[in-house]
């Protein structure tokens, strides 16, 4: 009898391990979805759409990045230069072409908290939720009011 409860007890462990593993390995992947699904899905939030849609030259003046260095981006940018409400959503060729993405992304939350830091208290509120993030391919920067909301509708896709 006490032979049995062991191995139980060892066959339960090992189970456990792999699922677990098995949630470790899944925990980073995301859905391949086309830009284009992506952007038709956000621009349904009317929050978003209430900002300037942005192109390639503003990807690459606002956070140093190459069009061409991504599979496509959706950009979306607050019209005045004192709100940091921005929505940018990137997706890379490779995991490791979204680690460089993401630190361009932390780059920029730093440079708006050095801008903003000196005088802009409710832009520091924001900029201190905002939301800067990588899974699977796709990397993103949100920040604003709706933030949250973005964020959850954009990881309820993917």
């Amino acid at each position: 009898m006490q032979f049995s409860k062991s191995l139980i007890i060892k066959a339960a462990m090992v189970i456990f391990l792999g699922l677990y593993l098995v949630w470790i390995y899944n925990s980073d992947n995301a859905k391949d979805l086309s830009m284009d699904q992506i952007a038709s899905s956000m621009e349904n939030i009317a929050t978003v759409t209430e900002m300037q849609k942005r192109d390639k030259g503003d990807l690459q003046r606002y956070y140093s990045i190459m069009d061409t260095d991504t599979e496509g981006f959706f950009f979306y940018k607050d019209v005045s230069p004192m709100s940091v409400n921005e929505i940018l959503i990137l997706k890379a060729g490779s995991k490791d072409e979204a680690s460089s993405l993401l630190e361009a992304a932390e780059s920029h939350l730093e440079s708006q908290e050095n801008v903003f830091g000196a005088y802009g208290t409710d832009q520091m509120a924001l900029l201190s939720e905002a939301s800067v993030e990588s899974r699977g391919n796709y990397v993103w920067y949100m920040c604003g009011p709706d933030a949250g909301a973005w964020h959850d509708a954009f990881t309820s896709m993917i």
